[in-house]
């Protein structure tokens, strides 16, 4: 295991006849020389499983993921080499749902902005006018676990919810439209996107994607950065044809690693009032926690009964 995982979670894989080893402040240096003798390897985001930890690791068999997204897995290679991938789709996305709902509403009420004013002594009302989620029309792309849950905590809203997802049909429950691309871009106030970083997403949602709505948009991103490259979105942040943006990821997260030109961009929107910014917690909660660990738990103890100990119970 080389992230950090509670003890409780680490309890419950003290398996007779299973060493269990818990490095949590290994960098990938630490981690490939490691590797020669491990056929399970439990993780989050420390590092990337390409072909270089592969070839580390020949008896690797299971590799278990503390999330969703797989964009550092080579997958490919990992099912060249036949290894068992597990991860943990769900069980964050009541988290990002509710948190996508919050910013929204931050932007649409300039909550934040607001709260900024009052604490320097300004009291401004007519400056501060909201828009109501309810009148609006949000567009979904992406209708998986997350897409799905953002559009249920929507539900009460009253708000017209339109969704476009390439690689499912017959998905949308009632109150939601299943629709195209281009109704997305000719009908929507509001856009989420939903979806993994893939070779396809990668720098998807550019200057000229945006350019493509028909009226000015509010736009949330809490899928991965690169999908919306900040330079894009900046100038169209600029010409206003997006409003404000809702940014839980960013291009380069590590922000003591910034290249010039990454910090000037982020510094333009720092400057900006319309901007909220999350550090990656869309996902991030107490209970999703909970939901990942046990999630884990079980598939790494149902891989070692059929694999060695049919008395290995699973929870």
């Amino acid at each position: 295991m080389v992230d950090r995982f509670p003890i409780a979670m680490r309890e419950q894989l003290l398996v007779p006849g299973i060493d269990l080893r818990y490095e949590p402040d290994w960098l990938r240096a630490d981690i490939l020389p490691a590797l020669a003798e491990v056929e399970v390897l439990v993780m989050n985001s420390k590092t990337y499983v390409d072909r270089e930890l592969l070839d580390a690791a020949p008896k690797l068999k299971f590799l278990g993921r503390a999330g969703v997204g797989m964009d550092h897995f080579d997958l490919p290679c990992l099912a060249e080499r036949g290894v068992q991938v597990v991860n943990t789709p769900g069980a964050n996305a009541k988290s990002v749902g509710e948190q996508a709902v919050g910013m929204l509403i931050c932007m649409l009420h300039h909550i934040l902005k607001a709260d900024s004013e009052v604490r320097n002594f300004q009291w401004l009302r007519e400056e501060n006018r909201g828009t109501e989620l309810g009148d609006r029309t949000v567009g979904i792309i992406g209708f998986g676990n997350t897409g799905s849950s953002f559009a249920r905590c929507l539900s009460g809203f009253g708000c017209r919810i339109l969704a476009y997802d390439k690689y499912k049909s017959g998905y949308a429950p009632k109150g939601v439209e299943e629709t195209s691309l281009g109704d997305i871009f000719e009908n929507c106030d509001v856009l989420s996107i939903h979806i993994p970083l893939t070779e396809e997403t990668n720098e998807w949602i550019d200057e000229s994607f945006f350019n493509r709505f028909q009226q000015p948009i509010w736009f949330l991103n809490l899928a991965r950065g690169p999908i919306a490259p900040l330079a894009g979105l900046i100038k169209s942040l600029d010409k206003g044809q997006v409003v404000a943006a809702g940014l839980d990821v960013l291009e380069n997260e590590e922000l003591g690693k910034l290249s010039q030109g990454e910090r000037r961009q982020l510094e333009n929107l720092f400057r900006r009032n319309n901007i909220v910014f999350t550090p990656h917690i869309g996902g991030w909660t107490h209970e999703s926690q909970n939901r990942i660990y046990n999630w884990l738990v079980r598939e790494i103890l149902a891989y070692l009964k059929n694999r060695y100990q049919p008395s290995i119970s699973t929870p």
